[in-house]
């Protein structure tokens, strides 16, 4: 009997605490003043003030532009294209650049070497560009090869955001101007067009034909040019040139197998393949004259002053090249560690302006030679890395 009310007992605490459980888990309210938990001594919790300290303003980078060397580095990042601009015609002179793969645009003061990035807006794949001297411009080709497309960006001064439109059709060769136009050249049957476009006004207008699609382009500074134009170079095919001034054709007398130019209003630096050996001559087009330099120079490595079309400035390299030049530079097989010459068409004279390698203990193998504005500074590229660089040059300007 005893055993049995036990167990009635036990079964009716059971029935009133699953009672009260299931009250306060559907009828409960939780209390407001916290007085469940525990006194931790940590003062009034409540209070809604959150202290959150600022974040520090990031500070840009800053590039080394005021040290005595003439000769220095600018990024470490690849380049796709790049130019010396002044937003004003009162404002300083900055250097702008392409950052390749991702068509960022930055820019680096020349006073104060603080760099900035202009453009945030991603070009994917960009490996080739060209900025126009006011700064306002860019074009970039996003690709290679038949996926390619050709886009022109206008750089904001606002923001970093870059408005861009693509130009339909294909384009094989493309460079700004110092009109602060673009000029490119597409194809059309068995020709190229080569047309300018504006992209103050969005016109373009057509400047010239090449009667032969795989061409080379070595642009001039100006829609009118001199452009010069030849096969695309090879050891094992023979060119030729014309140059195109104002629309107009002349064929040059420049020809031989591995041939590659770079001209100016003045006369012309060319290589060629001759009797199993790579050489370099000149021409000059005032007296029409020919002759052999006393250094061999791959053309693509020089660039002529704005201000004086008989001086130019190469990347050169003491070196014995093999016969099927510029071939193997062109696939990297070749290096070169150049230095850099000034070199004058009157007097076939070659001057050394310095030995990259010797100043920065650095192999450069320079490509892409640009002057800046006033020619006081030459910009180019270092083909190993894509880098870019710069040598405070100013002797055409005293």
């Amino acid at each position: 009997m005893k055993r049995t009310l036990f167990i009635i007992g036990g079964l009716v605490i059971i029935c009133l605490l699953a009672g009260i459980w299931a009250y306060f888990l559907f009828f409960g309210t939780p209390n407001p003043d916290g007085g469940v938990f525990a006194n931790f001594n940590f003062g009034n919790t409540d209070d809604p003030t959150v202290i959150i300290e600022p974040e520090p303003e990031p500070i840009a980078p800053v590039v080394d532009v005021t040290s005595p060397e003439q000769l220095r580095q600018l990024t470490t990042q690849p380049v796709a294209g790049f130019a010396e601009v002044m937003i004003t015609a009162s404002s300083i002179p900055e250097i702008r650049y392409i950052e390749a793969g991702t068509g960022h645009i930055y820019s680096i003061d020349l006073e104060t070497g603080q760099e900035v990035r202009v453009s945030a807006t991603t070009i994917p794949l960009t490996n080739t560009g060209a900025l126009t001297p006011n700064g306002q411009f860019a074009m970039m080709q996003s690709g290679s090869g038949i996926g390619s497309e050709h886009v022109i960006g206008i750089i904001s001064s606002t923001s970093d955001e870059l408005r861009n439109f693509a130009i339909p059709g294909t384009i094989t060769s493309f460079a700004a101007t110092a009109e602060n136009t673009f000029v490119y050249a597409s194809p059309a049957g068995n020709s190229l067009v080569v047309r300018a476009y504006n992209p103050s006004t969005n016109t373009v207008a057509e400047l010239f034909q090449i009667p032969f699609r795989d061409a080379t382009i070595a642009w001039g500074t100006t829609e009118a040019g001199p452009h010069y134009v030849y096969p695309h170079t090879t050891s094992r095919l023979e060119g030729y040139v014309y140059s195109y001034t104002d629309g107009i054709a002349v064929r040059e007398s420049a020809s031989g197998f591995g041939l590659s130019v770079v001209g100016s209003s003045a006369g012309y630096i060319f290589s060629e393949v001759q009797d199993g050996e790579y050489n370099t001559y000149t021409t000059n087009k005032s007296t029409g004259e020919t002759d052999a330099t006393p250094l061999t120079i791959i053309p693509e490595k020089c660039v002529f002053s704005q201000i004086d079309a008989t001086s130019a400035i190469c990347g050169i390299a003491l070196t014995e090249y093999p016969f099927q030049m510029p071939d193997p530079w062109y696939k990297g097989e070749v290096r070169t560690s150049d230095n850099i010459w000034a070199y004058d068409l009157n007097d076939q004279s070659a001057n050394l302006l310095v030995s990259p390698e010797n100043v920065t203990g650095r192999q450069l193998d320079i490509i892409s030679p640009q002057f800046g504005i006033g020619d006081t500074n030459l910009y180019f590229q270092n083909k190993i890395d894509q880098t870019l660089w710069t040598y405070e040059y100013n002797s055409f300007t005293n």
